[in-house]
């Protein structure tokens, strides 16, 4: 198998080729050789088999979302917030109700269209028809689980560049490919899934924000607010399955706090 050239930029001579891993010597993100070939279509059936439009699943997500802001120090009042790939936009009325404007991307045509439909407060755009730069600059900048899933990572961290204020920010939580959980459990780890198909570790996102002109403000461990329901959605969505049933409203109405193998960073944008 050809392995494609390495998302964080590190020369492709370091490759080192481990079981399922064509992984970075320099930095360890790597290539998950046994997902590259998969082909997840970003189309309804994605939020849906996800539990995205799930209206207890999105409180919990824009309570985890309200507690990181808080330990991170972030503010967003009189700010523009653009958050990357919102999934279901669960997140996008409580960032509405934080800041002078939101803007929301996604890849899922369906998802926008659903949301527009239903009179969602945020400016709306597909990722591949964006605009040079938004009528204001953006602030504040959110990654939830979604910069793993970006292609084509150097174009669209170029083209924020030119979108972002010049003290903007931005929070980013992602799988940790160097972390101990994705050590200890190899292919169990609940982030090898099919559309993942490169790991970022620490420091390959450090560096690739790095080059762009982005340092490391703050670290924080990223605790999610899960209930039952969710970690057998999401064990279901591990092992292909589809998961179409409501479920109950006790399987979602306890939360508590998790983390597998996720990191948290705060990033600012640097003038020097």
């Amino acid at each position: 198998m050809s392995i494609p050239p390495l998302l964080c930029e590190h020369p492709q001579e370091t490759i080192r080729r481990s079981s399922y891993r064509a992984e970075c010597g320099v930095c360890g993100s790597y290539w998950d050789l046994e997902s590259l070939d998969a082909v997840v279509p970003y189309d309804a059936s994605y939020p849906e088999m996800r539990g995205h439009w799930d209206p207890r699943v999105g409180a919990l997500k824009a309570k985890t979302l309200r507690r990181w802001l808080e330990k991170t120090g972030i503010q967003l009042r009189g700010r523009t917030v653009c958050e990357v790939g919102f999934g279901g936009g669960s997140c996008l009325p409580l960032l509405s109700e934080l800041a002078a404007h939101v803007i929301g991307l996604e890849t899922n045509a369906s998802a926008i269209e659903r949301l527009r439909r239903e009179g969602c407060p945020a400016e709306l755009h597909l990722v591949t028809a964006l605009p040079a730069r938004f009528a204001d600059l953006v602030d504040v900048w959110l990654f939830q689980d979604s910069f793993e899933h970006i292609p084509n990572p150097a174009g669209f961290v170029d083209w924020m560049v030119g979108a972002s204020a010049p003290d903007a920010e931005i929070l980013l939580v992602a799988p940790r490919a160097d972390s101990l959980s994705r050590r200890v459990m190899g292919r169990w780890w609940p982030h090898k899934l099919p559309d993942h198909q490169f790991q970022w570790s620490r420091r390959g996102v450090v560096d690739r924000m790095g080059r762009r002109g982005f340092v490391v403000r703050a670290e924080f461990f990223p605790l999610k607010f899960a209930s039952p329901r969710m970690f057998v959605a999401h064990v279901m969505h591990k092992a292909g399955v589809a998961n179409r049933a409501p479920g109950s409203a006790a399987g979602n109405s306890i939360a508590v706090p998790f983390n597998f193998g996720e990191m948290g960073l705060v990033f600012r944008r640097s003038t020097r």
